[in-house]
């Protein structure tokens, strides 16, 4: 296939921006449930409307061919296009993601299209989620929907967004549904399921021949050791396989990690649901490209002392918690007093750009890598011209986009970068006040679209690199 052009763009998400959370056939999702109903829901915030990506979408995917952007980076909603997770496909939710592509394609920016971003049909959660294996077949099947309704314009595909994340959240921190609290039991299945579940759909889209290209989007997890660590290789190696190629080696080598089933049963960790069967659709699925969202590394030193515990802060400068883990007999995290945190306590570390870019290229070869995410949350009040000056974005992610040129010039094949976000959206358990968007919306008046400082810094950024490929 011929490379196609460095692609500079920018990333939502369904839930997160989409709204219209009851419109038109779209089924309920398990955001919806627990951003309506759960007490651990803690900032009351939901997706209902967020910033109306549904009724807004033109204006949005105009305002980024505007700011120089050639691609756009969004996920489908599962429960739009299956309402009950499989068997009827709603024709409205098809629609609606047809405008979507057909908008993109107009003002020509490659669509790059996920298919699981967080956002679980309710009737599947009822049965489990993804620590049932029958999700494997579910998502195999709303896959092949997804593919034959949009695969002819579509060639930039991604299975799921953050398995690992998704799993940690879910089932260590308990701060996503279905709010599981350090459950090491279900957090390794639910990554097992998914990496099973990703390598069936990747080879269904093989299958159908529709010439693009599809992977996995996995968020960086680049581990470093602490220098006074006494045992630095075995914690290292403790927790690249906890944060990393328990994904990484099944989509791109198409295997397990050779020491996983071993290590899970000597930490007397379930393994009953690792089929052998499974192999084979692990080597039948590997992946065309690596998608990574870079924000942070997992900076580790020796375990000390006291039972395992998950440090998370979602409620931004209401708390002092500085993101992290203590795994009891593995290692836990630790504070780099050099190293600059946001107001949810994590770290600020361009570096680990070029540090995860650089240990892919060494562990896996020369496997594609895009930049799905990389951005910076923060809390913004705009000035008496109605413009946030974010300044502190731009140093942020002008930091890691330096870096990601410098990996790329050591030969690492980086083939473009997104920013997150598009707009500001809905950020999760962390609502509305967390905001990351290149561009401020308004939600008090009608979503109202206001570029911010760094959308056009972003847009100079892009025809600076431009400029410079015309001249060689």
């Amino acid at each position: 296939m011929e490379k196609r052009p460095f692609l500079w763009g920018s990333a939502t998400a369904a839930y997160q921006c989409e709204g219209a959370w009851n419109l038109e056939g779209k089924g309920l999702g398990e955001w919806d449930v627990f951003s309506h109903e759960s007490p651990l829901n803690i900032n009351g915030a939901t997706g209902d409307v967020s910033c109306d990506f549904y009724h807004h979408y033109e204006e949005d995917i105009r305002m980024m061919k505007e700011g120089g952007q050639n691609s756009y980076r969004f996920s489908l909603s599962w429960c739009r296009i299956l309402p009950e997770g499989r068997g009827r496909v709603n024709e409205q939710g098809i629609a609606f993601y047809n405008r979507v592509i057909d908008c993109c394609l107009k003002h020509g920016l490659e669509p790059n299209v996920t298919l699981f971003h967080y956002d679980l049909p309710q009737a599947l959660a009822q049965q489990g989620g993804w620590a049932n294996r029958d999700i494997l077949d579910a998502f195999a099947e709303y896959a092949k929907v997804c593919f034959e309704a949009f695969g002819d314009r579509v060639k930039l595909w991604v299975t799921i967004n953050e398995p690992k994340y998704y799993a940690y959240c879910s089932n260590m921190v308990g701060n996503y549904p279905p709010n599981h609290h350090v459950d090491f039991d279900r957090y390794f299945k639910t990554v097992y399921h998914e990496a099973v579940a990703s390598a069936k759909a990747v080879k269904i889209y093989h299958d159908l021949q529709l010439g693009g290209e599809i992977g996995i989007v996995h968020d960086s997890s680049n581990v470093e050791v602490a220098p006074q660590t006494k045992e630095p290789e075995r914690i290292k190696a403790i927790a690249d396989l906890f944060y990393n190629r328990v994904i990484l080696d099944g989509a791109i080598l198409g295997e397990l990690p050779g020491g996983l089933i071993p290590w899970l049963q000597e930490n007397d960790i379930d393994t009953s649901y690792i089929r052998f069967e499974d192999t084979l659709t692990l080597a039948q699925g590997k992946i065309d490209f690596l998608g990574l969202n870079v924000y942070n590394r997992f900076y580790i030193t020796d375990y000390s002392e006291g039972e395992t515990e998950v440090f998370h802060n979602n409620k931004g400068a209401g708390s002092t918690a500085k993101e992290g883990i203590r795994i009891k007999n593995w290692y836990e995290t630790t504070i780099d007093p050099t190293t600059k945190r946001n107001l949810w306590g994590r770290e600020i570390y361009p570096r680990c750009m070029l540090n995860t870019l650089m240990e892919i290229k060494e562990r896996y070869g020369e496997i594609p890598v895009y930049i799905t995410e990389n951005g910076h949350g923060c809390y913004e009040t705009p000035d008496e011209n109605d413009m946030v000056q974010d300044d502190e974005r731009i140093e942020m992610m002008q930091g890691y986009i330096d870096f990601m040129f410098k990996a790329m010039e050591a030969g690492c094949d980086v083939r473009g970068y997104y920013a997150w976000s598009t707009m500001d959206l809905y950020s999760w358990v962390n609502g509305y006040e967390k905001r990351y968007g290149l561009v401020r919306v308004d939600f008090d008046n009608n979503c109202r679209r206001i570029p911010k400082k760094s959308y056009f810094w972003y847009q100079k950024l892009i025809q600076g690199f431009q400029n410079c490929i015309k001249e060689k």
